[in-house]
C-alpha cells in the first residue's frame, strides 16, 4: 500500500523577497529618522532667528544708555538740570514764577465733582429691568 503523500500548501519566501522587504523597512526607518532631524533642524534655525534678534535689540539698548551715559556725564546735560528741574540760573537771570488764580481752581473742582463716576445699580435691578422692562 501506498501511503498518501501530503501536499502542504507553505508560504514559500525568496530571498529577493526578503530583501525586498528589508530594504522598505531600512527606507522606512531612515526616512523617520530624516523627518526627526528635519523638524529639530527647524526649531534650532527658529531659536537661532529669536535669539539673533533679542541680541540685536541688547546692542542697540546697550549703545542707546552709553550715549545716555555719555550724555548725563557731560556739562551740558548738568547745566540743563540745574536750570529745569533745580531752578537754578546764572546770576544777572530772572525767574518768574506762575500762580493761578482761585476762579480757575473753583472751575476745575466744579468740573471734577461732575466727572464723579455715578453709582452702579446693584445686579438684581439690572436683571430685574432686563427681563420686566425690556424697552427702557
Amino acid at each position: 500500500m501506498k501511503t498518501p503523500t501530503r501536499t502542504r500548501n507553505r508560504l514559500r519566501i525568496t530571498l529577493p523577497q526578503i530583501v525586498i522587504t528589508m530594504g522598505i523597512a531600512v527606507s522606512v526607518w531612515f526616512l523617520s529618522e530624516f523627518s526627526d532631524m528635519m523638524k529639530t533642524s527647524q526649531t534650532i534655525r527658529a531659536q537661532e532667528s529669536q535669539l539673533l534678534a533679542t541680541v540685536t535689540a541688547l546692542h542697540d539698548q546697550q549703545t542707546s544708555l552709553k550715549m545716555t551715559q555719555a550724555y548725563i556725564s557731560s556739562e551740558a546735560y548738568v547745566k540743563r538740570a540745574l536750570r529745569t528741574e533745580l531752578k537754578y540760573g546764572l546770576p544777572e537771570e530772572t525767574h518768574i514764577v506762575v500762580i493761578n488764580s482761585a476762579s480757575q481752581v473753583e472751575i476745575s473742582n466744579s468740573l471734577a465733582v461732575s466727572e464723579l463716576p455715578q453709582k452702579q445699580k446693584h445686579h438684581w435691578m439690572v436683571w430685574r429691568d432686563l427681563f420686566f422692562a425690556p424697552n427702557h
